[in-house]
């Protein structure tokens, strides 16, 4: 009996494929590696940040830029002479003066201003009076305000100073005008000011002619 070599006896082992431990790649078995997705509470907390930042973001931008206290302006303050006639003996004096007063408002609100008057004023006598209707300077623009004072000669006619200095062709007069007024941002931050005006005025009764100097001044509280 013959026997068989012990290499044909033992049946042969199948090949073995080393795999990398790190170089794996998906199949269509096992398919695609799922991804982790982040967690619900991490975009809660991102949102909520990001809501505070834009809040702070605004908040700042209305207290440093929209509701900064800007002073109301006067661009403009002069007096005019409308109509002039007069005779000495007697004594009449028809004088019409025209007053105008340019304001600029920087605030992002309008400024209301009360109705006032323009007074003229000889030697401390109340010479004319003219009402000056209340009003709104819009935001951020300007308004020029003009109003017109009637000056009869019988409110000053007792005066000593009258009959010399017509006679001598010059009047001197001055006028004063106070406006008092307001801006409200939002109803709630309020702006108040003052606008004071004042003109020193010489009407030349030869040349029917004036000059004026005039200032002005705004308080703010």
């Amino acid at each position: 009996m013959q026997t068989q070599p012990d290499d044909m006896l033992k049946p042969s082992a199948p090949p073995i494929t080393m795999v990398p431990l790190y170089d794996y790649a998906p199949t269509a078995a096992t398919g695609p590696i799922p991804k982790k997705k982040p967690k619900p509470c991490l975009k809660v907390i991102c949102c909520i940040l990001l809501i505070i930042i834009v809040l702070i973001t605004v908040f700042l931008f209305f207290t440093l830029y929209l509701f900064k206290k800007r002073e109301v302006q006067i661009t403009g303050n002069n007096a005019s002479l409308e109509d002039l006639s007069f005779t000495i003996t007697p004594i009449t004096l028809n004088l019409v003066l025209g007053i105008t007063i340019g304001i600029k408002n920087p605030n992002y609100a309008g400024f209301k201003y009360e109705s006032t008057n323009t007074t003229i004023l000889y030697h401390g006598l109340q010479a004319g009076v003219s009402p000056m209707q209340a009003g709104v300077v819009k935001a951020r623009s300007s308004k020029t305000i003009h109003n017109t004072i009637y000056i009869m000669a019988t409110t000053i006619i007792n005066s000593p100073f009258l009959l010399p200095e017509m006679i001598a062709g010059k009047l001197p007069l001055s006028s004063i005008t106070s406006m008092v007024g307001k801006v409200v941002l939002f109803n709630n931050i309020k702006i108040h000011a003052t606008v004071d005006t004042s003109c020193d005025i010489v009407v030349d009764l030869q040349s029917r002619t004036m000059t004026s100097s005039c200032n002005g001044k705004v308080k703010i509280s």
